[in-house]
């Protein structure tokens, strides 16, 4: 608590004018709003994992002395949104998303709240929801400017909800649209992984979060699932949008 303190005066946040650091944090932890956000931070790191109280020799860990975690040190070198700052990763996809569907916004929402709560199953059905509403619009767009068979078999998909045929559909469609020159290589760029991680969240939910005894669903693939989606879904916006552009295309 005193570094972070120390951190935040060399960052310009006000906390006195001399350096005894140690009597700013003694003075801020009974009644700043910033004590009790350092304090519920540091609970959180702890709970979920990213950093451990180091034994002391034979005798119980000293409070104050911890180790960040391999898990801990993955996830301060991330550069996703982070999922446990619930509205902080809602703020990162609205901005990266403006025009998001209401019902992926509610459901991904719902997905960090219920992780936040450590509700690892009903967040990995969250976000399997999420990701396969955002597959069917895909879907949708795809089905308007792919002709012939593939537009017809998209169609059946659509009704079907075989979603191994339907990853598979959508792969042979952009394939098709990209062979023709028309799908630019800025929108299709990425699209494999960014759809297989949003394939891979349906499946959790299918099968580990709705059948849990085939399967396990840790925090570690919950948080991987909620890390991937913003980008993912930047992606196949980017698609739908490209999609809807061909449309209007004379």
């Amino acid at each position: 608590m005193i570094d972070t303190v120390r951190e935040l005066s060399l960052a310009g946040f006000p906390i006195q004018p001399e350096n005894d650091f140690e009597a700013a944090w003694c003075r801020l932890k009974d009644t700043h709003p910033l004590a009790f956000s350092l304090i519920e931070g540091y609970q959180q790191l702890l709970t979920l994992g990213y950093i451990v109280h180091w034994p002391n020799g034979y005798a119980a860990p000293i409070q104050n002395n911890f180790h960040v975690t391999e898990n801990g040190r993955q996830w301060a070198q991330s550069s996703s949104p982070i999922p446990e700052d619930n509205d902080g990763f809602m703020s990162a996809v609205n901005a990266l998303i403006p025009t998001l569907d209401p019902i992926i916004k509610q459901y991904l929402l719902e997905a960090v709240v219920t992780y936040s709560r450590r509700a690892w199953f009903a967040s990995a059905v969250m976000i399997g929801a999420a990701s396969e509403k955002l597959v069917y619009m895909l879907l949708e767009s795809l089905s308007t400017v792919t002709g012939g068979s593939e537009g017809q078999t998209i169609k059946k998909l659509i009704k079907e909800r075989k979603l191994p045929d339907m990853f598979d559909q959508i792969e042979k469609a952009l394939a098709t649209h990209r062979k023709s020159g028309l799908l630019p290589y800025d929108v299709h760029e990425g699209c494999q992984s960014h759809l297989l991680s949003l394939f891979e969240a349906i499946r959790v939910q299918r099968n580990e979060a709705v059948h849990p005894t085939v399967g396990e669903v840790t925090p570690a693939t919950v948080r991987l699932t909620l890390s991937a989606f913003p980008s993912a879904c930047r992606k196949v916006y980017d698609l739908i949008d490209w999609c809807q552009g061909r449309i209007q295309t004379p």
